[in-house]
């Protein structure tokens, strides 16, 4: 049985705390909170690595809900630093940037960064891997995407600008959980 289920791809904020929090468990990476709930559920994987709240943004969905109503509990908490940064395809500067992918909480987290960049359009996704995955798939010239600087390097997007989140102490609170 696996040890620790948390939402993929490799190198979102999940796995980035299950890095510095987790190193030595083995893992398995899923696509949605729903899927890591199920299988932790099924006793396919004993605990589950779960993002409860932003510092600055609250709530991430609805799994510290979910975690209480399931009848799984909180083993132990750990809380993530969260830096975000402006990466591109091809854009060199900000200027020429009109579609920016994200996830939701990453987007809400840089709202005063883009405020002066009225013409931008922002689409969410899944995670901030997955918004970096759906603009090289995209190819588009005039597109960005929000993500950690490591994300963004590990992807070869051209970063444009770092640290862009609002607060300089933005954090992330992500729960160890296992069934009670």
């Amino acid at each position: 049985m696996t040890e620790l289920g948390l939402l993929g791809p490799e190198n979102t904020y999940h796995d980035m705390a299950r890095q510095k929090f987790l190193p030595n468990m083995n893992h398995m990476l899923f696509t949605s909170f729903d899927e890591i709930f199920k299988a932790l559920k099924e006793k396919r994987i004993k605990k589950a690595l779960i993002a409860i709240k932003n510092n600055t943004s609250g709530l991430v969905g609805d799994n510290l809900e979910r975690i209480k109503n399931s009848g799984h509990r909180i083993l132990e908490q750990f809380e993530l630093p969260i830096h975000l940064c402006l990466g591109s395809f091809k854009a060199t500067n900000i200027e020429g940037i009109k579609k920016i992918y994200s996830h939701p909480m990453a987007i809400k987290e840089t709202q005063k960064f883009f405020i002066k960049y009225s013409h931008i359009t922002f689409i969410s996704s899944t995670s901030t891997v997955s918004a970096i995955h759906e603009l090289k798939n995209n190819r588009e010239k005039n597109a960005g995407v929000i993500a950690s600087k490591d994300a963004i390097e590990a992807n070869d997007l051209i970063l444009l600008s770092e640290n862009i989140e609002d607060h300089s102490t933005n954090s992330t609170t992500f729960a160890l959980v296992e069934n009670a």
